[in-house]
């Protein structure tokens, strides 16, 4: 079934910066020490997120039901001190969410070339509309690598602000969500709604 949202064709060149106000690097490597993370309500459900001093590294959904959405944030790794703050995830949740313009932040995030290349890209989809991963494909001038933006699309681990949701199949449908399908038909609505 075709989504009711305008497709908008990507240039990632002359995106606004203006208006992406989220920039991606690539997760510095020395090796933090400590991750702050927590739990929080959000406008879609529950929220976890995780943080850095460089920034937010991880942003995920939970369902009812689910696995542990934190035993893929490397906790078991014995050189960095986890401390979980419900309290800084409420506050980041507040901050996110907020319908005026946000602050400017960096997401220092582990992938490769290819997916940040890719993440970057979703962040050139304003607000209220979606494009096609083919059209992604051709943005980043990789027109044959389709299924291999899909799968980065699919990867990212910072839900809401790197705004994968705004992708949907060439044919109008909306494809999948890693958050689960009413949840992106949810976020999709609150962010058309805003531009009114």
């Amino acid at each position: 079934m075709p989504t009711p949202y305008q497709c908008t064709k990507l240039d990632v060149e002359t995106a606004s910066l203006a208006e992406n106000t989220v920039l991606i690097k690539p997760a510095s490597g020395r090796g933090e020490t400590n991750m702050d993370y927590g739990c929080s309500a959000s406008p879609f459900g529950k929220m976890w997120v995780a943080w850095t001093n460089d920034g937010i590294a991880h942003l995920e959904f939970e369902d009812e039901g689910a696995d542990d959405l934190t035993q893929d944030w490397g906790m078991d790794n014995q050189d960095v001190e986890f401390h979980r703050d419900d309290a800084g995830a409420a506050v980041f949740a507040e901050e996110l969410f907020k319908r005026e313009n946000k602050k400017p932040l960096t997401l220092p995030v582990a992938g490769t070339h290819f997916q940040r290349q890719v993440w970057q890209a979703l962040l050139a989809i304003p607000s209220g509309t979606v494009t096609t991963y083919s059209d992604i494909a051709n943005a980043i001038g990789r027109p044959k690598s389709v299924r291999a933006v899909a799968n980065a699309v699919g990867a990212n681990p910072i839900a809401w602000l790197i705004p994968c949701h705004r992708v949907i199949r060439r044919d109008g449908s909306l494809g999948g969500y890693r958050w689960g399908l009413p949840r992106k038909q949810a976020m999709l609505a609150w962010e058309y709604s805003c531009m009114g």
